[in-house]
């Protein structure tokens, strides 16, 4: 049976310190290394149907063929996030895959009462979480993602199947300089 959900390819965590989280990840399990966006402005943020301000520091880095994104809520917003950050700081809070058409889905499942939270990011990015969807009451992120978005994930993975364990946590504008790096 095809559903048009796709494989599992992100967990996300909510967490109040990126570098700390990152750090951790690479020390425990060798995840990494982390490339950071910062500030990201979230266009077109929705949560329970509402327009609301988001600004998100982002950290995205792998284990193995899994993307481990790291969110850390910026601002005093009642989003997703900062309740996640209140409830279960750390934990697991979502996982993600990759659609090629959101709304499709959305429609052809009957889910457009199961969206808690919705954006758009300035790259183009497009997401909706569906409100503890999956079994254990974990969200799951569908995501509508550019072919840059696609290239950089796959990107990132590269350098991280050559990564040595140094400097886990670097600006997401490195990431062209490190793919070029000759490999071992």
């Amino acid at each position: 049976m095809n559903s048009g959900f796709g494989a599992l390819m992100q967990h996300g965590y909510i967490v109040t310190d990126v570098a700390a989280a990152a750090a951790e990840w690479a020390q425990r399990v060798g995840a990494g290394p982390f490339y950071v966006i910062e500030r990201m402005p979230m266009d077109q943020y929705y949560y329970r149907g509402v327009r609301t301000d988001l600004e998100l520091r982002l950290a995205f880095g792998y284990w193995d063929g899994l993307q481990i994104e790291l969110i850390e809520p910026l601002g005093s917003a009642d989003t997703l996030y900062s309740r996640a950050l209140r409830d279960a700081p750390g934990k697991l809070n979502h996982c993600a895959t990759v659609v090629s058409d959101i709304d499709r889905l959305l429609a052809q499942h009957g889910l457009h009462d199961r969206v808690i939270q919705s954006g758009k990011m300035p790259s183009g990015l497009k997401f909706v979480y569906l409100d503890e969807y999956l079994p254990g009451g974990l969200h799951l992120e569908l995501i509508e993602a550019t072919a840059s978005m696609l290239s950089g994930f796959s990107a990132m993975q590269a350098v991280s199947g050559q990564w040595d364990g140094q400097d886990p946590l670097r600006p997401i504008t490195r990431l062209q300089e490190d793919l070029a790096r000759p490999r071992q």
